[in-house]
């Protein structure tokens, strides 16, 4: 039935592109903002202090776009992650641990503008994990393995437009995302990452959020639309004309 619904919906969709305008851009993206995660043993236990890391992303993006209001962005960046966290040990110390994975993430979300040129957007990313460093005081470790390959999430977010030409159109946004898998692989889970020292009765699993302002500059490549005489075509450029 799952299967059904999926297929139905695309087939609305591509029969929606067929009779409307249809255009397309390539871009660059870049966006910075705040991350963290959410761990069940770590929230609740008084000799962890966590706090928000920094997270930034690079990359390129594919919007195409259906008539005036609907849209798909495809997105593949290349992000850095940070997180930080302390843990009080049985002396009384306080011992700074801080994550650090490298990841190329890749977004596949509908878009929906309004006349005024704001948009909302939703959709699924996916996290492909391509290095990882985890500390504990001083000492770094590769913790690569202890990590998934890697993990989904949702997005959400709502932009506008900055600036519009026949050519070149910049965006800019607020973007939401929580993880919906889990961060540790198996083999991480079972030595007790990402707090190996902490000796938690059980397992609980490691949720990455994330939130980010972001800037996105596309240029309108063409599209198939009704031209001047009536008949549909190729044209050039943006249709945000």
């Amino acid at each position: 039935m799952r299967r059904t619904i999926t297929l139905v919906a695309l087939a609305l969709f591509f029969i929606n592109a067929a009779n409307a305008q249809v255009w397309l851009e390539l871009g660059l993206k870049g966006m910075m903002g705040f991350t963290g995660f959410y761990n069940k043993n770590i929230s609740n236990d008084s000799r962890h202090d966590s706090q928000l890391g920094l997270a930034t992303s690079v990359g390129g993006v594919a919007a195409f776009n259906i008539g005036e209001y609907h849209g798909l962005n495809i997105e593949a960046l290349g992000a850095t992650h940070h997180q930080s966290f302390t843990f009080r040990g049985d002396d009384g110390k306080n011992n700074a641990i801080n994550m650090e994975w490298k990841s190329t993430d890749v977004y596949l979300l509908y878009r929906w503008y309004r006349d005024n040129g704001a948009f909302l957007e939703i959709g699924p990313k996916v996290t492909y994990i391509r290095d990882a460093q985890q500390s504990y005081g001083t000492d770094w470790a590769d913790v690569k393995d202890k990590y998934a390959d890697k993990y989904y999430s949702a997005a959400f977010g709502v932009g506008g437009f900055v600036t519009t030409s026949e050519v070149l159109t910049v965006k800019t946004g607020l973007r939401a995302e929580y993880a919906l898998t889990d961060l540790i692989s198996a083999q991480g889970q079972a030595d007790g990452y990402p707090s190996p020292y902490a000796n938690f009765e059980s397992y609980a699993e490691t949720r990455p959020f994330r939130l980010g302002l972001y800037m996105e500059v596309t240029f309108g490549v063409g599209g198939i639309a009704q031209a001047m005489c009536g008949r549909r075509g190729f044209l050039f450029g943006t249709r945000y004309k």
